[in-house]
Parts: C-alpha cells; structure tokens; sequence
C-alpha cells in the first residue's frame, strides 16, 4: 500500500466526514442521516476523526467483520466441519440395507457449493455420496435417507430477519446440514409483451420438497431482476411476485431452500433410484446404533471467513455464528452464537456499551454498534497473530482493505487505510450517490500523488 502522511489523513478524513455531512449546497440528501464515524491512527494512538462515535446504528454487512475476527480466534483458522453419511440396522447380501441412511449434518456452509476446495459442486458432491453408499456395499434401502440437522437448532434464520428477505438467497438460514449454500436458481421465460406472464423453465437444482406459486409478470425492458420471492422456512409453498424484463431468451432468480435437510436427501434419494437403486418413502424405526462410512470435510475456517467478507456472503457468517455458538456455549443457535460473540469480545476490553448483535451476517435491522466499537475491534485484529489471514480476507479498494455495509437507507464502510482504522455508518439516509461518494473520497487519500 502506499504510505500516506498523518497530516493527509487527517484532512481527507475529515474531508471524508464533511461529505457525508449536510452542507446544503452540495448534499441536501442527506440532512436527515444519523452518522458515527471514527479513526485512529494504530500506531500513535491520535484520533484522526471523531463524529458521534460512541451513537449506535446499525452497520449492516459490516457486522460480518465482528462475526469473521471473533471466528478465526473462537473457532480457529484451521477448523473444519464435518458431514457425515450413517445408517443403522443390517445390510444383508443382496445389498438391501434394512435401516435407514443419514446425512449428518456439522454445520459446514460449504457443502455442495463448489465455490472453493475441496467443496464441490452439489452435481459432483451427490455423485461422491452416491459412490461412498456403492462402495459400503448399499445397494437398496428399505427404510429411507434423513437429512438430520439436529446438530444445531431448528430455526434456519434470525428471528429479526425481514419477511421479503426469507425466501430470497440471500436471506437463507443457517442449517446444521445446508446444501448449495440453501439456494436454488429459477429460470423464467418472458411474455412477449409487457404486463404478460413470465413462465417457470426449470429450477436448478431440482427441488421436489416445496411447491412454488408463480405470480411474475413481464417487465419494460432493461428493467432487471424486480422480482421477490416470499415464503417462511419449511414451508410447503413459495410465492414469486414481482417482473423480469421483456426482451431477453431467459432470466435467473435465486431463492432460498425453506428445507435445506430435506432437499438434500431427497436429491441424494433420486441419485440412487436413477442407477436402479430402491429407496423406502418412510423411516424405519431401529434400535441400533449408528455407523458412520463417509465423511465431508469442508474448507478449513480461513477459507470460510475470506468468502464471507469477499462475497459478503450471509449464509457464510450465519453458520460461523452458530458454530461458535456450539463451541462456546454447547448449542448451536443464533442466540448462542450472538452471545458467545459478546462475550468473546468483551473479555478483549472492548467496551460494548450500545453495542447489540442480533445475528452474524448484518441482515438483521436490530444489530447495533459505533464507529468506535468497529475501530476498537479492527484494532484489536491487529494484535491477533491471525491479523494476516483477517485482513486478506476484506475486499481492496484501491489502496485500502474495508468491508462494505449496504441496506436500504443504510451505508457502512470499516477497515485499514495504511496505520489509519476507520468505520463509517449511515442510517436513514435516501442519497443514492452516497456509497460512492465516500469510496471516492477514500481513492483520492490512497492515490499515488498522496505518498511520502
């Protein structure tokens, strides 16, 4: 990175502030926003830019650096989950095994995503499966296959989670076995006008566990994706409103599994019955232990918290959460985990006065934190011998390392400039050129013209 003197910063910080400020000739948006904001220079200790910085707000995505540092320490960077394949009762020499098999899940939010090794693609992990049950020998199943997730709690998402963001992938709940990263892609075909209906062409992948109520029309064209997908968890039924643009051969939505268990067995069942396999409908009651013959291990925990910030990727941060929740706490839930958090972070002096964490990712509109607290914990980051690992895993931008917060009315921005740690939050705010602004400003104090 390029070195910046403390007199520069201190002026395009606070020249930082000012924009994001109310001068009315140039930003009259914004007059109504409530701002915290705060940096420090880690090295000497001077506070660079002081704003209402002990006033609470809520940072959105930027509570995933709270989650992410506490994870690499609570947890380790080396620690992976597991998955396991079980079943129970006897498998006679037919291959018929009188029992049932399980997909034990361990909370890894990789599973069958495919987005870094060794996770692989959901195709490739149900073929893997598939290959591991062949080779114990299961041929047929008289009972059925269970995707247990009792492992962790029953409730999939944070119970302060908005209704329009639940069936939509980026409002899908952690699981003890989640799958694909508990989303699936809707491809919708257009009318021919605007106003037409847009038809369902498939879903990817196939799932047989929810009925899905299509209620997209055709939109103007360039429109873009205005379509939403409503539906709580383990619901049957999934509705989809809303429009996707006239003009195009085919258009993608994502949305969120409501039973990621369920749906993963159930692939894994229809994988078997294609190579002639037979799988019961129903689970055998049967006494006898479990045997586990397979087990998934995920990508190790630094690999996780680098794609949870990279991508901000609320899946990701919500099962980092819950896994602390288990280590910590003995249970793996949203509550344990936010409170596992808590504590890890107080027990490092951070004063949390103010502070309140509702989940791990930032999609919860009651999390609250300071600009002070932000700084405190990314000062503290940089005393972890973890610190390198951490910062690698935030986005760059030009010529500093931050994690961006992005909601409606909501704008955050916390990480390194050089020896600076700032944290910027907006609330309430309706300027729609703000993000861009302070990214602006932060490219002109990082420029090269700026070096020592």
């Amino acid at each position: 990175m390029f070195v910046i003197n403390n007199y520069l910063k201190m002026t395009l910080l606070a020249c930082l502030l000012s924009s994001v400020l109310c001068a009315a000739d140039k930003m009259q948006a914004v007059q109504h926003d409530s701002i915290s904001a705060y940096a420090i220079n880690s090295r000497t200790h001077e506070v660079l830019l002081d704003e209402q910085s002990d006033l609470s707000l809520v940072p959105a995505s930027c509570m995933k650096v709270v989650t992410t540092a506490a994870a690499l320490q609570v947890l380790g960077p080396d620690m992976r989950f597991q998955t396991d394949l079980e079943y129970d009762g006897s498998i006679d020499a037919a291959g018929v095994l009188h029992g049932n098999l399980y997909i034990r899940g361990g909370g890894d939010p990789c599973l069958g995503s495919g987005r870094v090794l060794p996770a692989l693609a959901w195709p490739q992990q149900i073929e893997a499966w598939v290959a591991a049950i062949v080779k114990q020998g299961i041929r047929s199943i008289e009972g059925t296959i269970i995707g247990d997730a009792t492992r962790w709690e029953s409730a999939l998402a944070a119970p302060s989670w908005l209704w329009e963001d639940l069936g939509n992938y980026y409002g899908a709940g952690a699981s003890a076995l989640s799958f694909n990263e508990n989303a699936y892609t809707l491809f919708f075909k257009p009318g021919s006008k605007e106003g037409a209906e847009a038809t369902i062409l498939r879903q990817e992948p196939p799932l047989a566990t929810v009925k899905l109520v299509n209620e997209v029309k055709t939109g103007p064209l360039y429109s873009g994706d205005k379509a939403c997908i409503y539906g709580a968890e383990y619901s049957p039924v999934q509705f989809i409103r809303g429009t996707i643009p006239l003009g195009v051969k085919e258009f993608a939505i994502k949305g969120a599994m409501s039973d990621p268990a369920a749906s993963c067995a159930d692939l894994l069942t229809k994988a078997l019955e294609s190579r002639g396999g037979v799988v019961g409908r129903a689970p055998m009651r049967n006494q006898q232990p479990r045997v586990v013959f397979h087990t998934t291990l995920s990508p190790p925990v630094k690999d996780i918290v680098y794609w949870t910030n990279q991508k901000s990727i609320n899946l990701y941060a919500e099962h980092l959460l819950k896994k602390m929740g288990e280590v910590a706490k003995q249970e793996g839930s949203t509550q344990a985990g936010t409170q596992a958090v808590t504590a890890f972070w107080a027990g490092q002096g951070i004063d949390l006065q103010g502070f309140y964490m509702a989940d791990g990712s930032g999609l919860s509109r009651k999390n609250c934190i300071t600009a002070k607290q932000l700084v405190a914990i990314l000062l503290k980051m940089k005393e972890s011998p973890h610190f390198a690992l951490f910062l690698k895993s935030l986005p760059e931008k030009r010529n500093y390392k931050a994690k961006h917060g992005s909601m409606s009315q909501i704008r955050g921005l916390t990480g390194y400039i050089d020896d600076t740690v700032f944290a910027v939050l907006i609330n309430h705010s309706t300027d729609s050129k703000l993000e861009e602004r302070i990214d602006a400003i932060l490219a002109a104090a990082t420029k090269p013209g700026n070096k020592q």
